[in-house]
């Protein structure tokens, strides 16, 4: 499982410059703050640095949106999925609340449907 300090650490790792990525899905949630915890790390990047991971050898998988390339056994790279604002938490580029929420709408699994009235709950409270 990762908290916020291991994604930190683990997207530091990665071959990739901040400007070319943002970790998504529930990675994100826990970067907001929102979750504790999460099974594996999420990140979208650009076309360019997919391209770049490509050509390393990483393998690509057809998503259920985008492409992916599996980096590890618990870190998945999707080409270009995420849509919308980034904002920089502890050094780490990350995804919108709201960017999640259409994230999260596309897949429409019932864990996805239970993370977006966490984020609800959580922007609602902010506006108090």
């Amino acid at each position: 499982m990762f908290q916020k300090e291991t994604i930190k650490e683990s997207v530091s790792a990665l071959p990739l410059k901040p400007r070319d990525y943002c970790v998504i899905t529930g990675t994100a949630l826990v970067m907001h703050g929102i979750k504790e915890e999460t099974k594996d790390i999420d990140i979208s990047c650009t076309r360019e640095a997919f391209r770049d991971l490509a050509a390393q050898g990483y393998p690509v998988k057809q998503g259920d949106f985008a492409r992916k390339v599996i980096y590890s056994d618990d870190t998945e790279i999707f080409e270009d999925w995420h849509k919308g604002a980034i904002t920089m938490i502890e050094g780490v580029p990350v995804a919108s609340l709201e960017s999640v929420i259409m994230m999260k709408k596309q897949l429409d699994r019932e864990k996805d449907r239970v993370d977006i009235a966490k984020i609800e709950a959580h922007l609602a409270e902010q506006l108090n």
